[in-house]
């Protein structure tokens, strides 16, 4: 079982109320003074737009919240406007675009991202792709576990009672499968692959970065992701990959000793129970 969540909502955002809300209609929150308090969890809402909060966990601890987990409930915004459920882990392996600090991530939580996508999975809202999404904007800056669970892409889904309720209803069935963690590399920005393999096998993915992040990953940007994950090795969805980008991620992984496995050797190696 996962210890104190604390589940960080935005007044500022329309699907981040939405979650919030729902999230107090399913049970019987308390008040707890700058946060309302059920079992396990602390709900707090906040004006600033999530991305771009900055010292959070001092935040938390001038209120008493010291939490294994941080979980932030959002929008995602696309161009495409399809309806998507989706968690992902923030931070930025090149420039900051969207918040956050450069070249710096936060730590990730794969076993409670898993449990996220998987319950969304299993309880699926018609209409609405449930997946993961590569690591991207802030805040960085957080040494708690955390991750993103968002309804997406546009308007009418952010006030989308039944995404609302689902997505809450997966943030308070969390647990933490203790999953081997893997990096992922390659893929679209909703790392396709990635997802099959978290939801078909035993590991859980920390870090993602998709085929449009891979020519800026350096080293040390993978070394911090591998140790922000707590990842045994990596996976590479290659056929998305340049060969000049493939070779370069499998130097980097090679030099901090992380070993990359294909889609097959996974399957064998971490097959679901039946």
């Amino acid at each position: 079982m996962i210890g104190e969540i604390v589940v960080v909502a935005s007044e500022a955002d329309p699907a981040s109320l939405n979650i919030a809300h729902r999230l107090m209609e399913l049970g019987s929150w308390e008040e707890g003074g700058a946060f309302r308090r059920l079992r396990n969890f602390r709900l707090l809402l906040l004006q600033e737009r999530l991305i771009a909060l900055r010292d959070l966990e001092e935040r938390l601890r001038g209120m008493g919240l010291f939490p294994d987990l941080i979980v932030f409930a959002s929008r995602h915004q696309a161009k495409d406007g399809n309806p998507r459920l989706c968690g992902h882990f923030s931070g930025n392996s090149g420039e900051a675009v969207l918040g956050g600090r450069p070249k710096e991530l936060a730590v990730a939580a794969p076993g409670a991202l898993k449990s996220f996508i998987s319950n969304l999975a299993f309880n699926p809202v018609e209409g609405f792709e449930v997946t993961v999404e590569a690591t991207h904007h802030g805040p960085t800056d957080l040494s708690t576990p955390s991750f993103f669970a968002e309804i997406g892409s546009g308007e009418r889904e952010w006030t989308d009672r039944a995404a609302g309720e689902a997505v809450a209803r997966a943030i308070l069935d969390l647990e933490d499968p203790k999953s081997p963690a893997f990096l992922g590399f390659g893929g679209g920005h909703y790392a396709t692959r990635q997802n099959r393999l978290l939801l078909e096998t035993k590991i859980a993915f920390g870090h993602l970065f998709s085929k449009y992040q891979a020519g800026e990953l350096e080293v040390g940007i993978v070394e911090e992701a591998r140790r922000k994950s707590v990842a045994i090795g990596a996976y590479l969805d290659r056929k998305s990959l340049r060969s000049a980008d493939r070779q370069k991620i499998s130097e980097a992984l090679e030099v901090i000793g992380l070993p990359a496995l294909r889609e097959g050797e996974i399957r064998e190696l971490y097959p679901l129970d039946i």
